[in-house]
């Protein structure tokens, strides 16, 4: 937020010199950015870290006096400091002190875990301890809503997470943990609803890690081969940052954050393929075929589709929406390329894939040009330097090879350079549309 000022202070001082914003505006419109929620400040920080040391302190107290403390007493002693934290919380919002009461907030949310848990080692019930994790998530959510309070949602969306994540590693899983997706997806409508960009990023990483639990689940049992795992794992995640990309135009809260985990972790699973094909030999699809081809015919749908969508919106280049689709065409079909070509033609497909990801980090790269995107053209770029210095270290060897690899890298990008200038100031010359009949009238 104090970036955000930061910046807007000194766009203010631009607009006011060149007469688009008036002078006597400028208090104003800071004072409205001070008194907006969600502020980051020293205050809040101490306080919420009072409320995890406070809570630790009375789990500690607990487990000192442990033997010496009755069933009765140790569960009345949590539950007594968890309602005296709740409604010291409720107060504090009354009163007009939101850092206490997120503070305090917290503090009850934490008791409320120390409490199930203790009543679960109390009663000795073992089976119940995942789900009292769940049962856990589900109190602090609704806690965070009914406040409401941003950190403690993000307590919540953490332990929705911890739940997964024990019932995935726990020796009696059932496989794939499918109760993670409305758990999910009720955590994303409360950060939808309080605006937390924290549990956005949190819920992201936690849906590609489940992701990537399902895809490591359906190869173990040989549904899918390896090849086809990473390459179903690059295709879906492109397919929900082309998606989350859509509804981050719309305006839709979150969808800016899951576009840019998922954009970000295609991207990256696109370059890595690459090192793994160098050891493959005799590579051939035994497994997975027909489970494979429906996901990444459905991912390719999606995202021509969801590329179709931007373009008509004009949120997207028909460049870089004809670039998504190319990459992950040859996506779809890297197994079936690599299991025909066999090792003499293995390079041609490393020469196809390398050539279809530098493409899409040159597309990347342009839709950075567009306000609002610099992330993305960030991100090409780093895709594309990454790829380069892959070429340069399975291609080059001696000082001669270099020097020519740095020519022609540089002429490359100096000419990239000079094309996005030539766009950019096309862009800014381009007249605005003039109204239609039906705007005059």
């Amino acid at each position: 937020m104090m970036g955000y000022r930061a910046r807007l202070a000194r766009d203010l001082e631009r607009w006011i010199a060149a007469g688009w914003v008036e002078a006597s505006h400028r208090p104003a419109i800071l004072a409205d950015v001070d008194a907006q929620p969600g502020r980051w400040n020293a205050a809040g920080a101490l306080a919420i870290l009072g409320a995890a040391l406070l809570a630790m302190s009375a789990l500690s107290f607990v487990a000192a006096n442990w033997d010496a403390m009755p069933r009765l007493l140790r569960f009345g002693t949590i539950v007594l400091a968890l309602w005296a934290a709740l409604l010291g919380a409720g107060r504090a919002f009354d009163r007009g002190a939101p850092v206490i009461g997120h503070a305090l907030a917290l503090l009850g949310a934490a008791l409320f875990g120390a409490a199930i848990m203790l009543t679960a080692q109390t009663f000795n019930m073992t089976s119940f301890r995942n789900t009292a994790v769940l049962v856990w998530a589900a109190a602090a959510g609704t806690i965070a809503l009914v406040l409401p309070s941003r950190p403690v949602l993000i307590l919540a969306t953490g332990l929705g997470a911890l739940w997964a994540g024990m019932e995935i590693f726990t020796p009696y899983s059932p496989g794939i943990v499918w109760g993670y997706l409305p758990v999910w997806g009720l955590t994303a409508t409360l950060a939808h609803r309080l605006g937390s960009r924290v549990s956005f990023n949190l819920l992201s990483l936690a849906l590609f890690g489940w992701i990537a639990h399902v895809l490591w689940e359906q190869q173990s049992v040989h549904r899918l081969d390896p090849l086809q795992a990473f390459t179903a794992a690059i295709l879906i995640a492109a397919a929900v940052g082309l998606i989350a990309a859509h509804a981050r135009d719309r305006g839709i809260a979150g969808g800016g954050v899951l576009a840019a985990w998922g954009i970000s972790f295609a991207l990256l699973g696109a370059y890595l393929l690459q090192w793994p094909l160098d050891g493959i030999r005799n590579f051939t699809a035994e497994h997975g075929t027909g489970l494979f081809n429906a996901i990444a015919a459905l991912a390719v749908v999606t995202i021509a589709l969801a590329s179709w969508r931007r373009v008509a919106t004009g949120d997207a280049g028909w460049t870089t929406a004809l670039a998504y689709l190319a990459a992950g065409l040859v996506a779809a079909m890297i197994p079936a390329l690599v299991s025909a070509a066999g090792p003499e033609m293995l390079f041609a497909v490393r020469i196809l894939i390398g050539a279809i990801f530098y493409g899409l980090c040159v597309a990347m790269i342009v839709q950075g040009t567009r306000p609002g995107r610099s992330f993305v053209g960030g991100l090409g770029i780093a895709g594309f330097v990454l790829q380069t210095l892959y070429v340069y270290a399975e291609t080059f060897g001696g000082l001669l090879d270099t020097a020519l690899f740095f020519l022609l890298g540089g002429a490359i990008l100096f000419g990239l350079s000079l094309g996005l200038l030539r766009l950019r100031r096309q862009q800014v010359a381009a007249p605005p549309p003039a109204p239609s009949t039906e705007d005059a009238s």
